[in-house]
C-alpha cells in the first residue's frame, strides 16, 4: 500500500467535504461521510472501514481493493487504479 497514495486520498477528502483536517474528524464526521459516500457511490463503507483507512482505528491489512475503489468513486475517479496512475508521479 503507497502511503503517499493514502495521504493524497485524505487531502482531497479534507477538500471535498470541506472538513479541514481529517486528523481531528471524530467518529460522527466517519458516520456522516459514510452516508455522503452511500448517496454518492450507492455502496455501503462502514464508519469503521473509513476509520481504519484514516488510521483512527488499529488495522493491519491493507483495505480491500473493493473499498479502495469506492473510495475513489466519491471523488470522481473510475477506480483504484485510475486514481493511482493519476496521482503518481513518474520520476
Amino acid at each position: 500500500m503507497d502511503q503517499s497514495l493514502i495521504l493524497q486520498l485524505k487531502r482531497l477528502y479534507e477538500e471535498k467535504t470541506g472538513w479541514g483536517d481529517s486528523d481531528l474528524w471524530n467518529n460522527q464526521d466517519f458516520l456522516e461521510l459514510s452516508e455522503m459516500i452511500f448517496d454518492q457511490t450507492g455502496i455501503a463503507l462502514s464508519h469503521v472501514t473509513l476509520k481504519r483507512i484514516w488510521g483512527k482505528v488499529r488495522y493491519s491489512n491493507i483495505p480491500r481493493t473493493n473499498t479502495l475503489n469506492t473510495m475513489v468513486q466519491f471523488l470522481g475517479y473510475f477506480n483504484w487504479r485510475d486514481f493511482r496512475v493519476r496521482n503518481t508521479t513518474h520520476h
